[in-house]
């Protein structure tokens, strides 16, 4: 072989290569560039911190936003994250900004052990690892601050895929206990990720096992799932009941997350969406050959569990956009030209993708990156923690449209240690209507800022608050930088001149008013 050609193999280990780099440096940028944890993250960080007041055991409630709610959730990520904390005498901040971003690399790996097993070739794998690692939607959850539960339900979660593949595929009993030792630690991960690798998985064994021995290794699995996720889910039902897991079930389901799918448009991809394009015409491929395994894997997420279905999408999404390039482009050009070899072309077209997939995904980084808790913000919650009495309450108004990427009231009670009214993280494991009206009124209270600051007052008629911290910049919205940043002068002003409000804090970033009357419904 002549240095300017390739055998397939050697080319696919090139292409692996540049997919484990290029992803490794498109996760841990965004992180680096923020300076902060990314978006979310707060509660976890506070949920790393209780178990170290509780010596490692695990408590019943999370001291999180001082409102007793249930340290319910999974709990695999905090321990971890406590860990590293204790060894590195990092604070559970800095574990929200690196944790997440190690895991979420440490997937790009396992991906390529799962679509070796599906996929035809080491170089459709090695391809489709690099439509995964470059993706935004394939790292964009999992590189936030709440990537340290979600980062490593996603490693475990395709490790268990790849072991069940190799069940169904050669019935050996070590992967039956792989397979449950990896879909136990996805458990207890994150809830989503229980819920994504059992269907996820039954797909599989009605695709490749569908045996009475698969059927028989699959429960084997199942139950050592179960046993191995015992100590977290029933210690949830014995102090908590059951109340309390269907409550967060219940809060996940969005259908409209259908059109998602419908159009293609859940990859994120800032420029042109090519692995949605490719993925669409690998779609179509395998459905002309009755291939059914990748297209159904594709849509059942968007079945199972609309809000976050894109996550577990982008791992078959990902192999269709490989199959696209190399058995529908390639299988074209190859029809003029008979090689053994990746031709000059080809490599050309792999080098463009590369380049351009990483050129996308580092562009999205610097875009997620400016969703944090920026140094304004950091120190008047500084302010607050050493100058409010420590029962306040707040409210904490930033004019974001988004609740989910609003990261300030999120950050608020684990940096100032304050109460945030209309904080909703944590309330989805509460049983009743709370978590819904949370969210419904922490919208309209955001949307005052471009109305009235009577308005602001009109938001909350039934809720008892100390003091109002108003964040004077909307820098980013729903990842997506704001220039210039969003302003909310004239409300600031009506706020700045109500008397029934004290300035007490003032910064070029930050408005804290001290309520002089409460409750608000006393000032109608």
């Amino acid at each position: 072989m002549s240095r300017t050609s390739f055998s397939r193999n050697d080319f696919a280990v090139l292409v692996l290569g540049f997919a484990l780099l290029a992803g490794t440096a498109a996760r841990f940028f965004p992180t680096l560039m923020a300076g902060f944890p990314i978006n979310d993250g707060g509660m976890f960080a506070v949920m790393v911190d209780d178990l170290r007041v509780s010596a490692y055991a695990l408590p019943v409630f999370t001291s999180y936003n001082l409102d007793n709610l249930p340290y319910a959730y999974p709990p695999f990520g905090f321990y971890l994250g406590r860990i590293v904390a204790d060894l590195t005498g990092w604070t559970s901040v800095e574990v929200a900004r690196w944790l997440p971003a190690f895991f979420a690399s440490l997937a790009v790996g396992a991906f390529y052990l799962l679509a070796v097993r599906l996929l035809p070739s080491r170089l459709h794998a090695a391809l489709a690892t690099l439509f995964f690692a470059l993706t935004p939607r394939a790292f964009s959850w999992f590189v936030e601050g709440g990537g340290i539960t979600r980062s490593p339900a996603q490693f475990f979660m395709l490790l268990t895929f790849a072991n069940v593949v190799e069940l169904y595929r050669r019935g050996r009993w070590r992967d039956v206990f792989w397979s449950g030792l990896w879909g136990a630690l996805a458990v207890l991960s994150h809830p989503e990720a229980a819920v994504h690798a059992a269907f996820s998985c039954f797909l599989l064994w009605v695709m490749l096992g569908r045996t009475r021995q698969s059927f028989l290794h699959s429960a084997v699995v199942a139950g050592l799932v179960a046993l191995l996720s015992a100590p977290w889910w029933v210690m949830v039902l014995v102090r908590h009941g059951l109340e309390t897991i269907l409550a967060a079930a219940s809060t996940g389901q969005k259908w409209l997350a259908l059109l998602h799918l419908v159009f293609f448009s859940f990859t994120e991809e800032p420029y042109a969406t090519l692995t949605a394009v490719l993925g669409l015409i690998g779609l179509a491929w395998q459905v002309s050959r009755r291939a059914w395994l990748l297209p159904l894997w594709l849509i059942l997420p968007f079945i199972v569990e609309g809000r976050s279905a894109h996550l577990p999408a982008v791992i078959p999404l990902s192999m269709l956009a490989a199959v696209a390039v190399l058995d529908v482009v390639f299988a074209a050009l190859r029809s003029l030209v008979s090689t053994d070899t990746v031709t000059p072309l080809e490599r050309g077209i792999f080098f463009y993708l590369f380049l351009y997939l990483l050129f996308s995904a580092l562009v999205f980084g610097v875009e997620i990156s400016s969703a944090r808790v920026y140094p304004g913000d950091q120190a008047a919650l500084a302010w607050v923690r050493t100058n409010t009495p420590a029962e306040a309450r707040f409210l904490v108004l930033t004019g974001s449209r988004s609740v989910s990427y609003d990261p300030l009231p999120e950050w608020f009670p684990a940096l100032a240690k304050r109460q945030s009214v209309y904080t909703v993280q944590g309330l989805e494991w509460v049983p009743g209507a709370r978590f819904f009206l949370t969210l419904q009124r922490a919208a309209r209270a955001q949307a005052c800022l471009v109305t009235s600051a009577a308005c602001v007052w009109e938001a909350f008629p039934d809720v008892d608050v100390d003091y109002i911290y108003l964040s004077r910049f909307l820098r980013t919205e729903h990842f997506a930088p704001l220039d210039p940043p969003r302003t909310f002068r004239y409300v600031e002003e009506g706020l700045r001149q109500d008397a029934r409000l004290n300035l007490v804090y003032e910064s070029e970033d930050v408005l804290v008013f001290r309520v002089l009357r409460v409750p608000i419904s006393a000032q109608k």
